[in-house]
């Protein structure tokens, strides 16, 4: 039986179709043995899952490879998956008993191996860890001699980096046009704001300006008049000139202009 525990930032999975031999025997909400990041050891880097190559006198080799995000236009709502591969270096039998997940110092994702996967001399254990969250990334992998139940298990561990290329590129194109990235709108969505070519351009129409036409006052003949905002999107309640107001009749007296919150 296999015992899960996720973190916070880690609920999400729940949503995620996992294959069904991840969840052959899952029990929910059996307590961690110790939330403390156990002690730093030897362990394989990205890179190395192709060829398992033992290295140095530890008894297990970890090794794990960088991962791409496939998520979508949000950049928020991403899917991926982390393979991971665990050496039997020793000439004896092995069994792994858990596996962390750590996110810098906070452990993200947890099992508990019930019956304990056992990995004799030489072979190879595997596993695949549904992921949704770029950065740097820790892999724990906890094993101990089999039938050796009394004993603390030792640790061997890999790094590796989960990217979100679409994420990666949509910041570097807002470093291009000089904007900000961060939430914006009503929504809070993370995007770009970039800045506009035509700030403080005179405008009487929305379609005026690279971003918005925003309301100064009306002139003498009863048309709005405004100036085009120095970005591209906009976070607040502002009067706004819309795109098509040149092109309707004027109404005297001019109408009191209300706010439009974005």
């Amino acid at each position: 039986m296999r015992t899960l525990r996720f973190h916070a930032s880690f609920r999400r999975l729940l949503a995620v179709t996992l294959p069904p031999a991840f969840f052959a025997g899952v029990l929910f909400g059996s307590p961690a043995p110790s939330q403390a990041k156990p002690p730093k050891g030897d362990g394989a880097s990205a890179g190395q899952v192709a060829k398992m190559v033992c290295a140095g006198a530890g008894s297990v080799t970890v090794a794990a490879t960088d991962v791409k995000l496939k998520c979508d236009a949000s950049h928020r709502n991403c899917d991926g998956e982390i393979p991971l591969r665990a050496k039997n270096c020793s000439q004896d039998f092995l069994e792994v008993v858990q596996l962390e997940m750590y996110e810098g110092d906070r452990r993200s994702f947890s099992i508990d191996y019930r019956p304990a996967s056992v990995v004799p001399p030489g072979q190879v254990w595997q596993e695949k860890v549904p992921w949704t969250t770029s950065g740097d990334v820790e892999a724990v992998v906890y094993f101990r001699p089999t039938g050796q139940r009394d004993r603390s298990p030792d640790s061997a561990r890999a790094k590796l980096q989960v990217k979100n290329p679409a994420l990666d590129a949509a910041k570097l194109a807002c470093d291009k046009c000089g904007g900000t990235w961060g939430p914006f709108g009503v929504g809070k969505a993370p995007a770009c704001n970039c800045k506009t070519r035509d700030a403080g351009k005179s405008c009487r129409d929305g379609n005026d300006c690279q971003g918005f036409c925003l309301f100064q006052h009306y002139d003498a003949e009863g048309r709005e008049y405004g100036k085009c905002s120095d970005s591209d999107k906009l976070s607040g309640c502002f009067e706004l000139i819309d795109k098509g107001a040149a092109k309707r009749p004027v109404k005297k007296p001019p109408p009191r202009k209300l706010a439009t919150c974005l």
